[in-house]
């Protein structure tokens, strides 16, 4: 019984401080490696909401051009374009509001988070379904967040009927969408 009276009063000694403080540190690790991991989780849920946002945008522009388009010519500038190739929507990158950058712009995001380019591809239907266009909006954003100079390359008219994909680089959100002449 001395022998833990004299233990007690003695202190930790230093293996046992150098356990508890590996334990420690361990766990701070622990938890800094889930909050890393939220973070990004919530940053790709944030882009994956944005990028349904802008299909959907564009999804509602094509809808509305398709008021206009009363006869058998389609009009443009969107519908118009040749079907069963990709065509661009953005011929620039655009943010989340699908707004471009220009130095000078007020209306454009002026922190240049421009990270997302779409596209669209249609099909026209024939027979019973003459007057209505089924379609793809490809919304394409760059897996690595900080290099944005890619999409500049795959945002234009030309880049769009050739990208295809790749997965280590791109992220992309396809939504199917159709369009119906107006009876007018």
């Amino acid at each position: 019984m001395g022998s833990t009276r004299q233990r007690a009063a003695r202190g930790f000694t230093i293996i046992e401080m150098l356990v508890a403080l590996v334990v420690t540190m361990v766990g701070f690790a622990a938890i800094f490696q889930l909050q890393i991991g939220t973070m990004q989780g919530n940053i790709s849920a944030r882009e994956l909401a944005s990028a349904t946002n802008l299909a959907e945008r564009y999804a509602e522009v094509l809808h509305r051009d398709a008021h206009l388009w009363t006869g058998f010519d389609r009009p443009g500038p969107w519908l118009n374009q040749a079907p069963r190739v990709w065509h661009s929507f953005t011929p620039a990158p655009v943010d989340h509001n699908g707004r471009a950058y220009i130095d000078d712009d007020d209306q454009g995001s002026p922190l240049a988070r421009q990270r997302f380019c779409v596209h669209y591809w249609f099909d026209e239907g024939v027979g019973p379904f003459d007057g209505v266009l089924t379609g793809r909006i490809r919304v394409v954003w760059p897996r690595n967040g900080l290099d944005r100079d890619p999409l500049y390359e795959i945002c234009g008219e030309n880049a769009a009927a050739g990208f295809e994909p790749a997965v280590a680089e791109w992220f992309t959100l396809t939504v199917p969408v159709a369009i119906r002449r107006h009876p007018g």
